[in-house]
């Protein structure tokens, strides 16, 4: 008995304890990560270089960070933009060409 004991259910018990203080510590970590993640706020961007049908700036609705690249059609051609935090005059929020328009 003690030898059953010794070489199976000793390692066995250590093994399953192991395992489950890592589900536990996996688990509490992305429970707490995915609490310090920010809300999404739906932003307004300016597509800076782009002129609209009222003659101002194209502008863009989105929910993405900031630093993110979007691509646009403008005309028959696709253009990239990095949104940024840079506000504008008019309330709206810059978005930078990455291409040469």
């Amino acid at each position: 008995m003690s030898a059953l004991f010794d070489k199976f259910l000793i390692p066995a018990a250590v093994g399953l304890i192991v395992t489950g203080l890592t589900a536990a510590a996996s688990w509490l970590y992305r429970r707490r990560r995915s609490s310090l993640t920010p809300p999404r706020v739906l932003r307004r961007f300016s597509l800076l270089g782009t002129t609209g049908a009222d003659g101002g700036p194209v502008q863009y609705e989105t929910t993405r960070a900031p630093g993110s690249v979007i691509t646009r059609r403008i005309g028959s051609l696709s253009h990239r933009f990095e949104l940024t935090e840079a506000p504008l005059g008019d309330g709206t929020f810059a978005a930078e060409p990455l291409d040469h328009l």
